[in-house]
């Protein structure tokens, strides 16, 4: 995974869209905010970036100290309840 500081970059989209096809790019703009460049179906790539999202890796933690369980079953009605 690469940085890119735009602030001091000057490549155009068509290069940075090269780069990106050998490694995932966070581009980090002046104020800070940060965006990712990637393949898309670069799995890889993609379970990277989401172990590096902090809300996520949160939310997963939560997920699996939850002690409520359902059952295959119990799931299923609950689908057929709501419509889906």
């Amino acid at each position: 995974m690469r940085t890119i500081e735009l602030a001091q970059s000057n490549l155009t989209v068509a290069e940075l869209t090269e780069l990106a096809e050998q490694d995932t790019l966070i581009l980090r703009k002046p104020d800070g905010t940060e965006f990712v460049l990637s393949v898309v179906d670069d799995f890889a790539a993609e379970v990277e970036i989401l172990r590096q999202n902090a809300e996520f890796m949160e939310f997963l933690a939560q997920r699996s100290r939850s002690t409520q369980r359902r059952s295959l079953a119990e799931a299923r009605k609950r689908l057929e309840v709501s419509g889906l």
